[in-house]
């Protein structure tokens, strides 16, 4: 991903200090730096030393409400609220808000669109009548989605007149991923906050079993699914009787569903991908032999003595983490790395492996929503305004949220800060998770790691004559007439 900047500074400087960072907004942009409104105006500046990216967007009076409907799992605290409360977070939240109502003299107001399955219908009504109730969705990462581009609901955000998506905060390159027919009705960018699977570790686990350190093989690219399994297996201790319970110690613990999913992405495997004609197509069987190892690699690992994954639907005291100090890995998404702060645990994080060591780079699966705008907006320069400004404010709300996120436990060294970068700077996305509620088969296809393992069924021919063809059909279905 293009911009990764802020975290490496703020964890640096946390490190380096122990003191907070400072909630001051960024410098309002430079009025003398554009005579004109016109698109793409945009330049660096220097800005207390440091040479930033300046939208260029003039001081305007729009006196209008700009209204977000969200769907799915944005938490509206992160990105709206009507006033701070005194922490670093909702202060930058609110504040960035302030500075944009007093550049573009626009509010901001949101509503919960109705939940995964009803928000993308409400669009869709809105704009089939012409309305300009929403300037903004915030969507699930997939419920929805494929509703709301079948009925041509969403804007090409590259048409919006002052949107420049080379400009630093707009993900780009993950975007083209997901690109339909040279349109990008789906943007994500740094006012969006990352939610990714990572791989947490208990250090003192690994220091006792006197394994290699993950880091070094991280950086030496030598973090490979081999190595992962090889040192998740030397890591076990039963109890003493017969069966393996939660009171023994493992070398692997985790929900054994979404996070699997992951190990297909960072293996350098694609769900859907593009042919030469921009064609999505199902991609499973481009390396069928890389695809039949993992599957086998997987579900052994899933079956292990060494390994504790519970199933898709579980009770929680099914579950064993490394906070319990009886796991070494530990499959964990970014928002719940919060909840591993406060225990009196030693940890850090890694990147899910590479699936050997031919492969380029590592890579992690966005499992975030997405931004989109309404196709029947009235004023698209008062929104591409607001969704640039949105951005180039959201530098001190995205320290805050890294700060109460993953804390100073993780952020304790060197090796830390370094594994972050690495994966925020390699998130990518996969058409087969945005389109994944379009029918029963695409579901199928996407979860179809945790559904064998969980099933026992890894037989991978069967699996695709029995869902292949349908989601092609459903594939085709919606992406045909898109200009």
């Amino acid at each position: 991903m293009k911009n990764k900047r802020v975290l490496s500074a703020f964890l640096a400087t946390l490190m380096l200090a122990g003191t907070l960072l400072s909630v001051a907004a960024c410098g309002r942009p430079d009025e003398s730096s554009s005579d004109s409104g016109d698109a793409n105006a945009g330049s660096q500046v220097e800005s207390e030393g440091e040479t930033k990216y300046d939208p260029g967007i003039e001081v305007k009076n729009y006196d209008t409400e700009f209204n977000v409907v969200v769907g799915g799992t944005f938490d509206t605290k992160y990105y709206f609220l009507e006033e701070g409360e005194g922490d670093t977070m909702s202060d930058s939240v609110y504040e960035r808000q302030l500075k944009i109502q007093d550049h573009l003299g626009v509010t901001f107001a949101h509503q919960n669109g109705g939940g995964w399955l009803q928000y993308a219908s409400n669009i869709n009504r809105i704009v089939m009548s012409g309305g300009d109730d929403y300037q903004m969705v915030m969507t699930h990462v997939y419920q929805g989605v494929t509703d709301l581009i079948t009925n041509n609901s969403l804007y090409d955000m590259s048409q919006l007149p002052s949107v420049n998506l080379d400009a630093p905060w707009w993900h780009s390159d993950l975007m083209d991923e997901i690109k339909i027919n040279d349109q990008y009705l789906l943007g994500y960018n740094d006012f969006c906050l990352s939610h990714v699977n990572v791989i947490s570790f208990n250090k003192k686990i690994r220091q006792d079993y006197q394994l290699d350190n993950p880091y070094d093989l991280v950086r030496n690219k030598q973090w490979t699914l081999e190595n992962f399994v090889a040192m998740a297996s030397s890591v076990s201790s039963n109890t003493g009787d017969a069966s393996w319970g939660t009171e023994d110690t493992f070398g692997l613990t985790g929900w054994g569903w979404v996070p699997l999913i992951d190990f297909v992405t960072s293996s350098n495997l694609k769900i859907v991908d593009k042919d030469a004609d921009n064609h999505f197509y199902i991609a499973y069987e481009d390396h069928s032999e890389k695809v039949l190892s993992l599957i086998d690699t997987v579900t052994d690992m899933y079956n292990a003595d060494w390994s504790w994954m519970w199933k898709s639907v579980h009770q929680d005291t099914d579950v064993v983490d490394i906070t319990t100090g009886r796991a070494l890995f530990y499959f964990v998404s970014t928002p719940n790395l919060v909840t591993l702060k406060g225990e009196e645990v030693d940890f850090g994080i890694l990147p899910y492996p590479m699936y050997d060591q031919a492969q380029e780079n590592y890579r992690t699966l966005n499992w975030n929503g997405l931004l989109g705008v309404p196709a029947s907006i009235k004023n698209p320069e008062m929104v591409g305004d607001v969704l640039e400004m949105l951005n180039y404010y959201s530098e001190p709300v995205k320290d805050a949220f890294y700060e109460n996120l993953l804390g100073s436990k993780v952020a304790q060294s060197p090796d830390d800060v370094d594994m972050l970068n690495i994966i925020w700077d390699t998130v990518v996305s996969d058409v087969g998770i945005v389109t994944c509620n379009s029918s029963t088969a695409m579901d199928n296809l996407v979860y179809m790691l945790p559904k064998m393992c969980e099933n026992g069924n890894n037989s991978f021919s069967s699996y695709m004559k029995a869902n292949k063809r349908a989601a092609q059909n459903r594939l085709d279905k919606l992406f045909e007439g898109k200009k």
